[in-house]
């Protein structure tokens, strides 16, 4: 199938920054595609590459299998909503969602049907009549997706769109977000930062560092199997150990090392091979097991409670573990009954070999 999107060795610089660095991706047709980062690492550069507000120093971008070198945004089939809503106060819901139709000069038969679609599609056909005043920040971000979406452009390009939102409304919108993507069928390029928004709602994940793209593959293949350091440690909560390489993988991509920390020898996955002897291994929070659960494990070792944060259905424990004075974080559930291991108490620790990642010392 025909990508959607295609960026072919794009670079941008501004002045002496490169914002992004000859990266090359597919947005495949149909799908939800979420380019995620922290601050500065290209991301809103590249969506900004593809709406045609920005244009590259080198590299070719194609939408649709059409070259969009030299093409205008108001000629390109995209469209874009943004974090700030920019809804015209004076008008209502509907000629809101009406206005970019309006300047296309459309019948007014066919304005009134593919509003009236575009309005159920965000479920706000009730509120047609109302001015954005009277609309929460939900409504009116449910108003920009429907205005941009009315239009039916080939792709929608979406710069951190719930960012002005509260947590639990975002969470809401981001369940919506996906509904009306997979009912509607355009591809969505979702700019965001925040990592739980990219794993709940993306098909495919590219994540972004320093204008470079370290990982590009799904949610579940980035979370469970990080390609870099920084997406281990940008992705999820992970414990970034040192360790001693004691005999490296023939295979990188699949084999296992032994390493060892702490005077303890342990296999682990390979993300890199490390240069020379020195090497980290990345651990999530969760995937440490405490106590009975943990003698049942093959890498065992001993941890001395630091300090426990209740956080609701979990508890973080920070721990030192024995006798290395290495400090990890571990996350257990709560069940609602049992208190806290007290603090100073010294407990069993364990994981599994393959939930680690083995990364050079770079």
């Amino acid at each position: 199938m025909t990508p959607d999107v295609e960026f072919k060795n794009v670079s941008k610089v501004f002045g002496s920054h490169t914002a992004v660095d000859n990266i090359s991706f597919t947005v495949p047709a149909g799908s939800f595609f979420s380019l995620l980062g922290p601050s500065g690492c290209g991301k809103s550069t590249t969506l900004r590459m593809t709406s045609g507000f920005e244009f590259p120093d080198r590299g070719e971008i194609f939408i649709s299998s059409e070259n969009m070198a030299g093409v205008a945004p108001y000629r390109r089939p995209t469209n874009m909503v943004f974090q700030r809503w920019a809804l015209f106060p004076h008008m209502t819901v509907f000629d809101n969602v009406a206005f970019g139709l309006t300047v296309d000069r459309l019948p007014r038969a066919a304005i009134r049907t593919r509003v009236g679609q575009a309005l159920e599609l965000v479920g706000l056909s009730p509120f047609a009549d109302r001015k954005p005043r009277q609309l929460s920040g939900g409504q009116m971000q449910r108003v920009a997706l429907a205005r941009a979406l009315v239009k039916r452009p080939k792709v929608l390009l979406l710069d951190e769109p719930l960012g002005a939102l509260d947590l639990k409304l975002r969470m809401q919108m981001q369940l919506e977000l996906k509904r009306i993507q997979r009912e509607v069928g355009t591809t969505f390029i979702y700019v965001t930062h925040d990592q739980g928004e990219a794993l709940t709602m993306s098909d495919q994940i590219a994540v972004m560092n320093n204008g470079r793209i370290d990982q590009l593959a799904s949610p579940q293949e980035i979370y469970d199997h990080p390609a870099t350091r920084f997406v281990a440690n940008f992705i999820g909560n992970a414990n970034l150990l040192p360790v001693e390489v004691e005999s490296a993988a023939a295979d990188a991509a699949t084999g296992l090392a032994t390493v060892s920390m702490g005077g303890l020898a342990f296999p682990t996955s390979v993300a890199q091979k490390p240069a020379d002897r020195r090497g980290w291994i990345a651990i999530r929070y969760e995937r440490i097991r405490l106590g009975e659960a943990a003698r049942a494990m093959p890498i065992q070792m001993q941890g001395r409670i630091r300090d426990a944060i209740f956080a609701g259905s979990t508890v973080h424990y920070l721990m030192i573990l024995e006798p290395s004075g290495i400090e990890i974080t571990v996350e257990a559930g709560h069940d609602g009954i049992s208190r806290p291991l007290p603090q100073g108490s010294l407990v069993d620790v364990g994981w599994e070999p393959g939930v680690t990642r083995l990364f050079g010392d770079v």
